[in-house]
């Protein structure tokens, strides 16, 4: 009798939050709380009922019982979430008991949420957790490569189907593009740790009746393959469609199946043909070519039933970091490097609709388009139709900043790591066509050149099969008010204003009800406000900006419930 599949479950993630590296994160309020007290309007059940509501405001009575902890004194008391950061802080909880309180917490809260089965980021807890599915027989892997790597590939952009950004702003001829790559550029790939190029390939050029234009294309795409073979790396071609032409795509894929070190193909994205009759008709001619099957966020709360039995197909997620108005509109210094922080809080979640897709669709994805540094779109500022909000104007300002060096490099790290929670990604492209200053971060298109993204030291090293694992334990640093500025020395806290509080704007204690004033001792005089102030605006700014994500990702669900205060 076949057992059953268990659903999966939503856990801590070991390999990023552990016993040892839970001191080093810096807040697990933050870390933690921010994400599962806002699910839900903040509440949560167990399983099975037990005739209560919870919150992160009020836990079971018995919750360290039910959590698992083994070490607690009985004098310790668990009542709300934030008593697990106090305690475990106050040296009263051990790592290993408030890491089962954390994964007890993310379980009924990922339980207590409607339809997980259709909701890529209900697992979503800012990179930490992860989704387990059940290990059937059917289960396809999120391994390609014989080393147990994930796929590591940088795009050839600009090689064969036109990439202005990457070419000085017009196509390539053939006679250019014949000498763009040479085989030293895939030694230097393979060196850097890569394992894998992607390559965009017109589908004119598998058409029987392709033009003397069509041949060289033919030649100079076996050359290039060949150059990968003899690096140590393999190729993905992505198909790109000129019109709706089936049979040139089947012949793309006799192509990658007989061709060595092709990994695998991506049928085309922009064409009128069904894709499940297009992997059909690929089916009959290259019975186990692995294949990638174009997809983007929409579609991964629908993944189509007849992807699940394919042993050979798997999700190409296409994605961007400009794709919206928010995503890219900025005026000021303040407002990119707000920009900045709001990319770099985002984008750990990205391994949840990985996971989710593997789980639920049992379509593995790997990550195809959108991996690269830029936070805006003025590579296409050039271009018809281009709004323009003010967000090219200030690029030099990031050469030589220490702010933009170090959260650069958070974000290349936190993205690398969340789409090595599936199949690995392909970098935006390798090099820029006739770039001499390598490295030299001084036109927004170098964002988008690995080669030269590496150079500037703006990416983890690629040295393992598991890399990056801590690129996610911590928010980024919230220092986007003033950048490479710093505050003036402090003058020390505020004034004690007992029942009241500072007012940073009058430079006076001010209070709900006046307290009585003592008649026989004069009003002390106020110091003045600390420095600190702007420290405290830059934390206010940094909480709305983390609402402002969780808005974009999960919407307010229901109208007729006030939140509850965190």
């Amino acid at each position: 009798m076949t057992k059953a599949p268990t659903a999966p479950k939503c856990v801590i993630d070991d390999a990023v939050l552990n016993p040892k590296t839970l001191k080093d994160m810096e807040d697990i309020a933050l870390s933690f709380f921010a994400s599962a007290c806002g699910r839900n309007r903040g509440a949560f059940v167990l399983d099975p009922p037990d005739g209560k509501t919870y919150s992160c405001l009020q836990l079971p009575e018995n919750f360290a019982e039910l959590a698992g902890a083994t070490s607690m004194r009985d004098d310790v008391a668990i009542t709300t979430s934030n008593d697990i950061q106090t305690q475990y802080q106050g040296g009263n909880l051990t790592a290993s008991d408030t890491l089962h309180m954390l994964n007890f917490l993310i379980d009924n809260v990922y339980q207590s949420t409607p339809a997980v089965e259709s909701t890529p980021y209900a697992c979503e807890f800012n990179g930490l957790a992860k989704l387990e599915c059940d290990k059937s027989p059917t289960k396809k892997s999120s391994i390609l490569l014989a080393s147990g790597e994930p796929i590591r590939s940088a795009t050839l952009a600009g090689l064969l189907v036109p990439a202005t950004w990457a070419t000085g702003g017009k196509p390539l001829t053939l006679k250019e593009a014949k000498h763009f790559y040479t085989a030293k550029d895939f030694l230097e790939m393979k060196s850097a740790g890569l394992n894998t190029v992607q390559l965009e390939v017109p589908t004119a050029v598998f058409d029987p009746t392709k033009d003397e234009n069509g041949q060289k294309m033919m030649d100079l795409l076996q050359t290039t393959l060949q150059s990968v073979d003899d690096a140590g790396l393999v190729a993905i071609l992505n198909i790109v469609s000129t019109a709706d032409e089936l049979d040139a795509i089947v012949a793309a894929a006799i192509f990658c199946d007989q061709t060595e070190g092709v990994l695998a193909m991506t049928i085309p994205s922009e064409t009128m043909l069904d894709p499940k009759s297009v992997v059909n008709n690929i089916r009959t001619v290259a019975p186990k070519l692995n294949i990638f099957l174009p997809v983007n966020q929409g579609d991964l709360s629908k993944l189509p039933a007849w992807t699940l039995n394919d042993k050979h197909l798997y999700g190409a997620l296409e994605s961007s970091h400009s794709g919206s108005v928010a995503d890219v509109a900025s005026s000021s210094s303040q407002e990119d490097r707000s920009k900045m922080f709001y990319h770099e809080a985002i984008t750990c979640m990205a391994r949840s609709s990985m996971e989710f897709a593997s789980c639920f669709g049992n379509l593995p994805l790997f990550m195809s388009s959108g991996f690269d540094l830029s936070i805006d779109d003025c590579i296409a500022s050039s271009l018809p139709g281009f709004s323009d909000y003010g967000q090219c104007d200030r690029f030099d300002e990031t050469a030589d900043s220490g702010f933009w060096e170090s959260h650069r490099s958070s974000f290349a790290a936190r993205q690398v790591f969340a789409y090595e929670q599936g199949m690995g990604w392909s970098f935006a492209a390798w090099k820029l066509y006739d770039n001499d200053k390598v490295g030299t971060m001084d036109k927004v298109e170098k964002l988008l050149s690995l080669q030269d993204v590496m150079e500037a030291g703006l990416f983890p090293k690629l040295d393992g099969p598991v890399i990056a694992t801590k690129a996610c334990l911590n928010p980024p640093k919230p220092d986007f008010v003033l950048g490479d500025d710093t505050l003036a020395p402090s003058m020390g806290p505020p004034p004690d204003c007992g029942n009241g509080w500072w007012n940073l704007e009058t430079s006076q204690c001010d209070y709900w009800i006046p307290p009585t004033p003592a008649p026989t001792e004069p009003c002390p005089e106020c110091s003045e406000a600390s420095a600190a102030g702007s420290a405290l605006v830059g934390a206010i700014l940094g909480g709305a900006i983390v609402g402002g994500i969780v808005w974009k990702l999960f919407g307010n669900k229901r109208d007729d419930y006030e939140t509850i205060p965190n």
